[in-house]
């Protein structure tokens, strides 16, 4: 089969992507996190060979890289040093699970002596351009409202510049309209932070996953997920019916799925709980939500092994709100020429 320009784009990126999910492929891997440290964005890249682990992160407000040496444990558990410009270290990174633990990594920052200890998420970006495309993190800043958000914005690879300029306009619309539905019971007493995940950037093809929290002053923070994935080779944003034949029934495949997917990370969680806590884990009397139940989604995204599709649960359940579905789920309701199938055809051609 003769492979198009725009095939080829994104076949090379696959293979890349393709490389990275193996396990064990190769001694040494590279991997980007983006995550926070408080309330502060950070980008990391670190550089694993063996269980020596290198590399270096910076916060999106500030730019100025620092290094980071450490290494895994033998339950690949993560502790890094943090050191500035003239090497003096800094702070440390202690993540007590792996860093692609489902539940939590649970890791923290703290200064070289243990003081300061903050909190730490970190979520692995899966990028693979080989087309010259970055996405370069830009931050909004409004001290006055509480906001503080980090947003993306591709640049390079003058053949998609169009594409590219839509795409930042359109990411930059969404970040102010979701500011501008921010409204704090008491003016300047609320709080709001979003940052990002890129969940798949291929050659032709970026879909990320934005996390926003809020705290207006009401009952309970808020917090939501939000997203857009646009298909840079066709210069449009990509609604998710755009994925499915006309007609097909994806959305009782998903309801199901993912009704039977909560009930298994709830007993996951409940397991979880029972152990820390030294008791039996407590069992259901029925799911905690059935897929007749399930409300529409409130966004989706494309990974390299599926869909992420979110929902506005109320509050006792938001820990549920994102949820993952593998392709093969619906890979008899995709479009044969849509995205998904497109992307999930080119990824089994390399598993074969």
């Amino acid at each position: 089969m003769e492979l198009t320009p725009a095939r080829t784009s994104l076949a090379a990126s696959l293979l890349a992507l393709f490389v990275c999910l193996l396990p064990g492929t190769a001694q040494s891997q590279t991997k980007v996190y983006r995550g926070a440290i408080g309330n502060r964005h950070v980008q990391m890249r670190l550089n694993f060979n063996g269980r020596a682990v290198t590399g270096t992160y910076s916060y999106d407000d500030f730019g100025q890289d620092l290094k980071l040496t450490g290494q895994l444990d033998d339950q690949n558990r993560l502790e890094l040093k943090e050191s500035a410009a003239k090497g003096s270290q800094t702070g440390k990174i202690v993540c007590k699970r792996r860093l692609d633990d489902l539940l939590d990594s649970e890791c923290t920052w703290s200064r070289a002596d243990g003081t300061r200890e903050s909190y730490m998420t970190l979520a692995e970006q899966h990028i693979a351009f080989t087309n010259g495309l970055q996405v370069v993190p830009k931050t909004l800043n409004i001290r006055k409202t509480g906001v503080g958000v980090s947003y993306p914005q591709l640049t390079g690879s003058p053949s998609l510049s169009a594409a590219i300029q839509n795409f930042n306009r359109r990411i930059l619309e969404l970040v102010r309209k979701a500011i501008g539905e921010f409204a704090p019971i008491d003016e300047g007493k609320g709080s709001f932070d979003t940052n990002y995940n890129v969940l798949l950037g291929a050659n032709d093809l970026v879909s990320i996953e934005m996390v926003e929290n809020s705290d207006g002053g009401g009952a309970h923070p808020n917090n939501r997920f939000w997203s857009i994935t646009y298909d840079l080779a066709a210069n449009k944003e990509l609604q998710f019916e755009d994925l499915f034949k006309p007609g097909s029934n994806y959305q009782e495949a998903i309801a199901n799925y993912v009704a039977a997917d909560i009930d298994k990370r709830a007993d996951a969680l409940e397991e979880e709980n029972a152990r820390n806590e030294k008791r039996q884990p407590k069992p259901r009397d029925s799911s905690l939500v059935s897929a007749d139940q399930l409300s529409e989604l409130s966004g989706w995204v494309m990974t390299p092994k599926g869909l992420m599709v979110y929902f506005d649960f109320p509050h006792v359940m938001a820990f549920f709100d994102k949820n993952f579905v593998p392709y093969s789920v619906v890979s008899e309701h995709l479009k044969p020429n849509g995205a998904a199938a497109r992307f999930q055809k080119e990824l089994a051609g390399y598993q074969e």
